[in-house]
C-alpha cells in the first residue's frame, strides 16, 4: 500500500473551541483555519500519499460530499477513504490500530489532537503528530512531519 497520512479535523484543520459553535461557511459545513490548510497543502505538495480521513464528522457526510467540502477549502489532497467505523463507540485509537493492521501499512503519519493516541502501540506513536486543538496545524507541525517522512518513508 502507498504511504498513507490519517487525518483527524477537529485540532488539524478545524480549530474552533469546543466551548464554541462552529462557523460555518458559504457551503453551511464548518470553516476550516486558512493557515492550517496552506499548511497542509505544503506538506502534501508533491507527496506520493493517500488521504484517508479518521475525524468521528466522517460519520455524517459521505465520501463525496467530504471531497466536495475539501476542494472548497482548497485543500489539494484527495481523500481516498474514511477509517472503517465498526460502532458509534470505538475510541479513535482502536480505529487507528485496525485499520493499520488489516490494511498492512507501513509508512504513514496521523495527524491528530486526541490525546488519548498517546497510549498508541509505540511502533505507531513514532508516526503520529499530536496537534494542538486551538492552533491546529502550524508550521511547526509541518517540520515534525517531514522528519517522520525523511526518516521512515524514504528508508
Amino acid at each position: 500500500m502507498k504511504n498513507i497520512i490519517i487525518l483527524d479535523l477537529d485540532g488539524v484543520l478545524i480549530t474552533t473551541p469546543t466551548w464554541k459553535a462552529d462557523e460555518i461557511d458559504f457551503d453551511d459545513y464548518s470553516k476550516f483555519n486558512k493557515k492550517c490548510v496552506e499548511n497542509f497543502n505544503i506538506l502534501t505538495e508533491n507527496l506520493d500519499c493517500e488521504l484517508w480521513i479518521s475525524s468521528t464528522r466522517r460519520m455524517n457526510k459521505t465520501l463525496k460530499q467530504f471531497r466536495e467540502i475539501f476542494s472548497n477549502r482548497n485543500i489539494e489532497q484527495e481523500i481516498k477513504g474514511f477509517l472503517p467505523v465498526t460502532d458509534y463507540q470505538t475510541p479513535r485509537i482502536k480505529e487507528i490500530e485496525s485499520f493499520l493492521e488489516n490494511k498492512m501499512i507501513e509508512n504513514y503519519i496521523i495527524l491528530d489532537d486526541d490525546s488519548s493516541l498517546h497510549n498508541l502501540k509505540e511502533e505507531s506513536k513514532k508516526y503520529w503528530v499530536q496537534t494542538n486543538l486551538l492552533v491546529g496545524f502550524s508550521l511547526e507541525k509541518v517540520e515534525e512531519a517531514k522528519q517522520i517522512i525523511k526518516k521512515f518513508w524514504e528508508d
